[in-house]
């Protein structure tokens, strides 16, 4: 993003409060993102941040477990594929809503659905199974790393969840090497 020359910035403030605001809702308007972020904190409150994330969870696990959806997903690259872009609607929501919990729930959840909708695929299938173990395990690593800037009052709601999504990992072959380069625990220990 460039920088504003002090003296535009200067003349900026100079300008009368109406066009400044006009400005303002012309440029925020070329911002999706953005438009997003100002509908939430000026006009939702945590009920919604907690809707839109149910509403989340309830397309990953609709997406991921639909029998009719499984023909879609038949190697373990589209797999991923599939995970990459439901991870895009998490970050968007975490972007947004600045969900630090839910970012942490989504994703976790986004890789157990997996996992317990396709593992016995995941064992038969190898087309592209290196690519989908990499993408798993860096996700699981990521939320390790996420659950470790919380506090630790909060440990507690995730540790079911993330030793779910640990084992799953653990016990899928493909994914033994990089965990162990990553130094991924078995078990999460809070």
């Amino acid at each position: 993003m460039p920088k504003i020359p002090e003296e535009l910035k200067k003349a900026i403030l100079k300008m009368p409060q109406t066009e400044k605001d006009k400005l303002l809702l012309r440029l925020i308007g070329k911002d999706e993102l953005l438009i997003a972020q100002l509908h939430h904190k000026l006009l939702e409150d945590e009920a919604d941040t907690e809707a839109q994330k149910q509403e989340i969870l309830k397309n990953i696990r609709e997406i991921f477990s639909d029998e009719r959806n499984k023909r879609y997903f038949y190697t373990p690259g589209l797999l991923m594929m599939g995970m990459r872009d439901w991870n895009g609607n998490i970050t968007r929501h975490v972007k947004v809503t600045k969900d630090k919990f839910g970012e942490i729930e989504l994703t976790v959840e986004l890789i157990n659905v997996v996992f317990e909708n396709y593992a016995k695929f995941l064992q038969k299938e190898q087309k592209k199974a290196d690519t989908f173990a990499e993408y798993v395990v860096k996700k699981a690593d990521f939320v390790i790393k996420k659950l470790q800037k919380i506090e630790e009052d909060y440990y507690m709601d995730f540790a079911e969840e993330v030793n779910k999504m640990l084992d799953y990992i653990g016990n899928y072959s493909p994914c033994n090497y990089l965990a162990k380069e990553l130094k991924l625990p078995k078990v999460w220990e809070w």
